[in-house]
């Protein structure tokens, strides 16, 4: 039984996501503004403009596996941050210069590919440091330093991208890796077992055939429904985030220093919303509250795709944050529900890896869209009948009942229905 954490532990682990959602501010609201000057089509905006990378989703599997079987005096989880975080820094910092096309290319795949090389063991670790029932408040104090993080971000680029634009760029690098160091000299991993996974029982390779492994994997089957689930979420908002300052700029006729406030507005709204939906998620289920915000997005987001004024866009963007907020905390938590403990690096691998395709592809379509209609309207309609797939798709998926090995009993009480394991 894992032992409750402190307030003081939450919110050390949750620094690190602040430094994430840093980069992601950065890939979401600057990046579709940085490549302007290179003449690219809506589609590869688009492709390029958000902080998952179809390319890093090929590896992110094998980087969650390598974690679970990682042996080393710092644990198995916290080693990937002392290559992911400061790698990317040196991507952002390299952005920096403007270089040519083809550089840029080759380092905004780079720094997709190592943030999700720091990240996705993080994530993991959420699994092994959190009991079951303390998982969706400690996803609350992580969407929480994550706004907190986008917001620092949001408000550098507005006050200071027309004139700064490297020393911005390159300090969110440095922030990036001041939030992982945090998290990594104050956070220790509990105890791992001495024996990493048998190889034969799960490993792809090693004379076991691919089959056999997909058919392991797809045994699983109330994570890989939830997969898909979120799969259509990150297809959703993969093509709405990168295109909401071009929307108001385009469609609204904003400066480009009013759309990155724009986007600082939908994050501190999600970031208002995240304890809240947090702490409900643990008090009525994740499932129950995830639909809720699936819902919340959907209505929003197509409504607000007809906004004519601010003041209507401003409306939206309030409800489209409580929808957006809600999966955003309880995401990671619900999957740590389901999945197997002893493989969580694997399985949360395997996650992102559909969500890493989910959101650039969904992306694509969104810019593809605009090339095809020249408006972003459209976008955001296409975004809004995404989450409703989600919400569908979730409606199918079966949570566990809580394990009493997890919940407190009153004494002497035998505990009667519980059903032990994802």
């Amino acid at each position: 039984m894992k032992q409750r954490l402190t307030l003081k532990t939450m919110l050390l682990y949750s620094v690190a996501n602040c430094g994430v959602n840093m980069v992601s501010a950065f890939t979401n609201a600057a990046l579709p503004l940085f490549l302007l000057p290179y003449g690219l089509p809506g589609w590869l905006v688009g492709l390029l403009a958000q902080e998952r990378s179809g390319v890093g989703g090929i590896v992110q599997p094998i980087i969650g596996r390598v974690s679970d079987r990682t042996r080393t005096r710092f644990g198995r989880r916290r080693p990937f941050y002392l290559v992911g975080a400061p790698i990317t820094a040196l991507a952002l910092a390299g952005l920096a210069l403007h270089p040519p096309f083809a550089i840029t290319l080759a380092l905004i795949s780079i720094l997709a590919l190592l943030l999700a090389v720091a990240n996705d063991p993080y994530i993991a670790m959420m699994a092994d440091i959190a009991p079951e029932e303390q998982r969706g408040r400690l996803g609350s104090f992580v969407g929480i330093l994550g706004m907190g993080g986008q917001v620092v971000a949001l408000l550098a680029m507005a006050m200071f991208w027309d004139e700064h634009q490297p020393l911005v760029t390159i300090g969110i690098g440095v922030g990036l890796v001041i939030c992982f160091a945090i998290t990594f000299l104050t956070v220790p991993e509990p105890p791992i077992p001495a024996a990493a996974p048998k190889e034969a029982a799960h490993s792809p390779t090693g004379g076991v055939p691919i089959v056999r492994y997909l058919k392991d994997v797809f045994s699983y089957r109330e994570v890989a429904k939830y997969s898909v689930a979120m799969a259509f979420f990150w297809l959703g908002g993969g093509a709405a985030s990168p295109f909401l300052t071009r929307f108001g700029v385009a469609e609204l006729g904003v400066s480009e220093q009013t759309a990155f406030i724009l986007v600082m507005l939908l994050v501190l709204g999600t970031g208002v919303f995240a304890f809240p939906a947090g702490l409900l998620g643990d008090r009525w289920g994740k499932k129950r509250v995830m639909s809720v915000g699936l819902a919340f997005f959907a209505v929003a987001i197509i409504i607000g795709s007809q906004a004519r004024t601010m003041e209507q866009l401003l409306v939206a963007i309030l409800f489209v944050s409580l929808g957006n907020t809600i999966p955003f905390v309880l995401n990671y938590p619900m999957l740590t529900d389901l999945i197997p403990q002893e493989r969580a690096g694997e399985f949360v691998g395997l996650g992102s890896m559909l969500w890493s395709i989910g959101q650039p592809v969904g992306a694509l379509l969104g810019g593809a869209l605009f090339d095809v209609t020249g408006g972003y309207r459209v976008t955001f309609i296409f975004s809004g009948l995404m989450m409703i797939a989600a919400f569908v798709a979730l409606q199918q998926v079966r949570p566990p009942t809580r394990s009493t090995a997890q919940v407190p009993e009153p004494p002497f009480v035998e505990p009667v229905g519980a059903i032990e394991g994802a």
